[in-house]
């Protein structure tokens, strides 16, 4: 159902592309080249999600959230990658510094404030450990061997110590400009996690069996899950832009195994606006 669900969501996007005429999007003049950058940027909007309650439901969460992305030179806030000021913006949501800052290559080092997860997010979780919230810091670096591409890599870790563990994510993406104000991203991604942060959200102590009547489970360290996405976006003007885009994501490994797992293949659906200064 939920494939079925993507499908749709994204019935708009895939007829955007299959209308525009190929001679037409082989004719499609590139963006203009941007200017200077000022020292200091923004911008803020809002966004829609539909996606599951956790990871591994099958009941879903409509969320309705306000964004912001600041940057002081090489310095940035942010609370999504989505509100971002050029396209080619790669944003570490929280607070990040780019340690390498090149035309080819990005390298990021951020931290954010991870809520952790209550039981009270959904039935699902009920009488089950609370996972801890927490500070991750995160180290990334993005190579674009060409405008179109991008091949990516990160690595993240509960600092604070509170079990929170580590997880390195592996990506690729390929950008299609649909003409001078638009373009149409599709990406691929791969996440491991190491023992402590798939038990945190994965497992469950004999605590909790006893507590909830689901089986104790252990999963170990392993592969999270693998993921398609696209995603269209359009600069209305200088100070207006929208998007719309999904993801579909299968879980892999002990996290299929898990109890808490309901369904290994998830989809998530957004859009929203942003106004940049």
């Amino acid at each position: 159902m939920q494939a079925a669900m993507f499908r749709i969501l994204l019935a708009p996007l895939l007829a955007l592309g299959a209308a525009w005429p190929p001679a037409a999007r082989a004719q499609v003049e590139p963006p203009p080249l941007p200017g200077p950058r000022p020292n200091f940027e923004g911008a803020i909007g809002l966004q829609l999600n539909a996606s599951p309650q956790y990871q591994g439901s099958d009941l879903r969460k409509v969320s309705l959230t306000p964004g912001i992305y600041l940057r002081w030179g090489r310095f940035s806030v942010a609370t999504s990658g989505n509100f971002v000021t050029r396209h080619d913006d790669e944003v570490v949501r929280g607070v990040g510094a780019e340690l390498v800052q090149r035309d080819d290559l990005r390298v990021q080092l951020g931290l954010r404030y991870d809520p952790g997860r209550k039981t009270h997010v959904s039935a699902g979780l009920g009488q089950l450990d609370n996972v801890r919230s927490t500070v991750r810091a995160r180290l990334s670096a993005v190579w674009q061997p060409s405008h179109d591409w991008r091949l990516g890599a990160g690595w993240s870790n509960d600092i604070l110590g509170r079990k929170g563990g580590a997880l390195v994510d592996f990506g690729v993406a390929r950008e299609f400009r649909l003409g001078r104000r638009s373009a149409l991203s599709v990406g691929a991604s791969l996440s491991w996690a190491d023992e402590r942060y798939m038990f945190g959200r994965f497992g469950i102590s004999p605590e909790a069996a006893a507590r909830s009547g689901k089986p104790a489970y252990d999963p170990g360290a392993g592969w999270r899950d693998m993921a398609l996405n696209a995603q269209v976006r359009t600069d209305i003007d200088r100070r207006w832009s929208v998007w719309v885009g999904g993801n579909l994501s299968r879980l892999l490994g002990p996290v299929v195994d898990s109890p808490l797992t309901q369904r290994a293949t998830q989809a998530t659906a957004g859009a929203g606006f942003a106004w940049r200064f």
